[in-house]
């Protein structure tokens, strides 16, 4: 059922886990990897990481970021590991982890949100997102042979399991910070100003209930395969900051809306959508509304929240995005697709690969013949059948 992703997850003997996912999923796989005979440390980084930790074997981690590969030295010395796993492989430790594991011929595995959302979560050896070693050669997936669809259990991830999560690794991570003085999380690590976002974020969910009732019906109807979708990422998202030339989410806006302005058809619209994650963190209205005046747009921009993203890419002319994995998603309703940052699935023939200002009116469709082979081929390799906040299935598909 999980291929070649399950086998390369499978291939260690000895395995030391530094960070997961807010919660107990990497306790989870450390206590399955070992009732499959495996050897498994977790590295506990903060009182949130030890909260969570259920597995008897761990080690705590109470020095400074530059310290952390000498650490890591000494702990492979002591146990010998043979496979390092992590979520995510942006964080500065995992970094300075995967650099010290590829001197030392150690396998890296990173975990991190499905590319194919959301029954599957994503494991790749070596570094994911755009670090995938995944080829970017379309005539690579053009001579794969058609491969068969998996079954796949229908996994939905919980949202509310995900906000208990975070409420409380962020208030065991306050609560035990005199534990770990020297710990420098990779975002905000206060759980007060996360909670007012969270509140914030509630709140603007209900009152765009309200505001945006008639915007889908509009989009569906008045303005079917009218609108461009920019497509918009969470501020603080890492494959912003280490995978494309923009410093800030606002940048990216700007040069989609000025080029907008400039090259698009003029019966066209602009609709951007704002991350459901980001929504008590940022908001890009009143942005929005000064660049639509400075740059003449008038009406042709609509800010949106949270219409269904489905229904978003069926009626949408095309979709611009930095690197979001919403750009597969628009692969999969066959939309002309421009990608602004590095992404491992900006592929000629998948993508769009001209200057946004040409895209707007070419006449490009992607090639869903060799998406097809591409989908299949990362499905294989890269994806699990599994949710992070959720049940914990992993026992399942190794039987």
């Amino acid at each position: 059922m999980q291929g070649n992703a399950l086998t390369v997850l499978l291939s260690g003997k000895k395995y030391l886990l530094l960070q997961g996912p807010m919660g107990p999923f990497f306790s989870d796989v450390a206590e399955w990897l070992e009732s499959l005979g495996r050897n498994a440390v977790n590295v506990v980084f903060n009182g949130g990481d030890c909260f969570y930790c259920r597995h008897r074997h761990y080690q705590a981690y109470y020095q400074t970021p530059k310290e952390f590969p000498g650490w890591l030295r000494d702990l492979h010395r002591q146990y010998d590991f043979d496979t390092i796993l992590c979520f995510g492989d942006c964080r500065p430790l995992h970094k300075e982890a995967k650099y010290w594991a590829k001197s030392k011929g150690i396998r890296f595995l990173a975990f991190e949100e499905g590319y194919l959302r959301p029954q599957f979560i994503t494991v790749e050896e070596g570094g994911v997102n755009a670090y995938s070693s995944l080829p970017r050669d379309p005539d690579f997936y053009r001579k794969l042979p058609d491969m068969p669809a998996p079954h796949v259990e229908n996994l939905k991830p919980s949202t509310m399991k995900r906000i208990g999560h975070a409420m409380w690794y962020y208030l065991m991570g306050w609560h035990y910070r005199h534990e770990f003085p020297r710990y420098r999380h990779h975002k905000s690590f206060s759980p007060w100003y996360e909670a007012r976002c969270w509140v914030r974020s509630y709140w603007r969910k209900q009152l765009y209930k309200v505001t945006q009732r008639k915007v889908l019906p509009r989009l569906m109807n008045e303005l079917d395969q009218l609108y461009y979708l920019a497509v918009l990422q969470v501020y603080n998202d890492s494959q912003i900051r280490n995978h494309s030339n923009y410093n800030d989410v606002r940048d990216y806006i700007n040069e989609v809306m000025y080029s907008f302005s400039r090259k698009a058809p003029k019966e066209s619209y602009l609709v951007i959508k704002h991350h459901p994650m980001d929504r008590g963190h940022r908001l890009y209205r009143p942005l929005i509304k000064r660049l639509s005046k400075e740059y003449g747009l008038g009406g042709r921009v609509i800010y949106v929240h949270d219409l269904p993203m489905p229904g978003l890419l069926r009626h949408a002319k095309a979709v611009v995005t930095i690197n979001s994995t919403v750009g597969i998603s628009a692969l999969i309703h066959n939309k002309p697709l421009k990608v602004m940052g590095n992404a491992l699935y900006d592929i000629k023939g998948l993508t769009y690969q001209g200057h946004l200002h040409q895209f707007w009116q070419a006449d490009f469709k992607p090639d869903m013949k060799l998406f097809k082979k591409f989908r299949g081929y990362i499905l294989m390799k890269t994806q699990l059948n599994a949710v992070y906040y959720g049940i914990f299935n992993f026992r399942k598909i190794t039987n």
